[in-house]
């Protein structure tokens, strides 16, 4: 299950990668968007659905899904990016509205295969899908907003591009990472959570965030927005007590997976200080929407969400093909050096990039550029390597 919704989240993510050197050569009204597109509905989603369940599975100790209910959320979920990839550009409305039923039963379909592991689990933990539950409901409400963009019906209450981009960003990607780090990350560096009771007011701080977030920007009530911003912040400090414990508890070497998705959290609670930052000094539009919007942009896409993606990608690949291979094959060995070396490099070159768009230092802005990109050939063509391995050798199938 994890495998077939990867490879078919890479090749999303890879798709994007094109779309956004197309517009890049060639510039074109919905360029921009369809590079975001592939790579947060096709992409970065569907690598949380088929993670979250088997998180969900592992959490409770139970059997996946049912695969004929399975094939049904990969098929409703490909089908319908795809169909919104063409029908939003084409202004086919008919066309927009089928696509989002397809996302929207396949999430309900993902919801059913949750509901069946909860039922059927030989133990019991809120955690285990409290965060992906939240999540989903939050995408449900972004993808309500998302096709009344689409279809460009007037709303004069608020901001809905806003509110959209925090129901999406925030609640479903944000949610699904900041839960998943509280146990996936121990796991990672081989330890446990050191402030476990930490997480439930983590989750209250970050749901009640991105609700605030949600309704201030929908019908314009500022306070409400700058209070969503302050709630983030509290809820990312929550996260990142107990990423820092995990890192000091480590007893052995760090694997590269490890160490990237490590340095991939910081860049959450830079963003969001900006964020709060612009929020509080111009208003909440200027969080989303002013000069502070690229050092947002790049610290929580390609800092936050890119490397956490990577990293994770790293580690999961390679505990597919392990366990597909009958646990002959080894997991990668940490090359302490040189995985510090590529995370480091990481952070640099993200926190270079921020400091020029930042600053406007533009002669900080070409090398970061090129060192950042350095960095993501060298960690995708890993990950493509464990995706080619995964179709070859582990044959995933569902």
């Amino acid at each position: 299950m994890v495998g077939s919704f990867f490879v078919c989240g890479i090749a999303f993510l890879l798709a994007a990668a094109l779309a956004g050197l197309i517009q890049t050569v060639s510039p074109w009204p919905w360029g921009s968007w369809l590079a975001l597109h592939l790579a947060f509905v096709g992409g970065v989603s569907q690598l949380v659905l088929g993670a979250s369940q088997f998180f969900v599975g592992a959490f409770l100790a139970t059997d996946p899904p049912p695969r004929p209910l399975v094939r049904a959320e990969l098929l409703l979920w490909n089908l319908g990016a795809i169909l919104l990839a063409v029908a939003v550009p084409a202004t086919a409305g008919a066309a927009i509205w089928l696509a989002v039923g397809c996302l929207v039963f396949s999430l309900g379909l993902w919801s059913v295969s949750i509901g069946l592991m909860w039922r059927r689990s030989l133990r019991r933990t809120v955690w285990a899908i409290g965060w992906y539950s939240s999540g989903a409901l939050f995408l449900g409400f972004g993808v309500i907003a998302g096709s009344l963009l689409a279809h460009a019906v007037p709303w004069s209450h608020g901001d809905l591009l806003a509110a959209h981009m925090s129901l999406n960003l925030a609640g479903w990607f944000g949610g699904a990472i900041v839960g998943t780090m509280h146990t996936f990350y121990p796991s990672l560096t081989q330890t446990q959570l050191r402030f476990p009771r930490l997480q439930g007011l983590t989750f209250a701080a970050w749901t009640a965030g991105v609700v605030a977030l949600a309704i201030g920007y929908t019908w314009g009530v500022d306070p409400l927005a700058v209070a969503g911003w302050l709630l983030l912040c509290l809820g990312a400090v929550g996260l990142l007590a107990n990423v820092a414990a995990c890192l000091r508890g480590a007893s052995g070497p760090l694997s590269l997976a490890a160490r990237i998705v490590g340095a991939a959290q910081p860049f959450l609670l830079a963003a969001l200080l900006i964020a709060t930052i612009s929020a509080v000094d111009g208003g909440p539009e200027q969080a989303l929407t002013g000069t502070s919007r690229a050092v947002v942009g790049t610290l929580l896409v390609a800092g936050w969400i890119g490397l956490t993606v990577l990293g994770s990608l790293l580690h999961l690949l390679a505990v597919v093909i392990r366990v597909r291979g009958g646990f002959a094959a080894p997991m990668p060995v940490a090359r302490p050096r040189l995985d510090g070396a590529i995370a480091a490099l990481a952070m640099t070159a993200i926190a270079a990039l921020s400091l020029a768009q930042g600053t406007g230092i533009g002669g900080l802005h070409g090398p970061a550029g090129l060192l950042l990109l350095a960095v993501y050939l060298v960690l995708g063509t890993r990950v493509a390597q464990l995706a080619g391995r995964v179709i070859v050798c582990a044959r995933p199938s569902i």
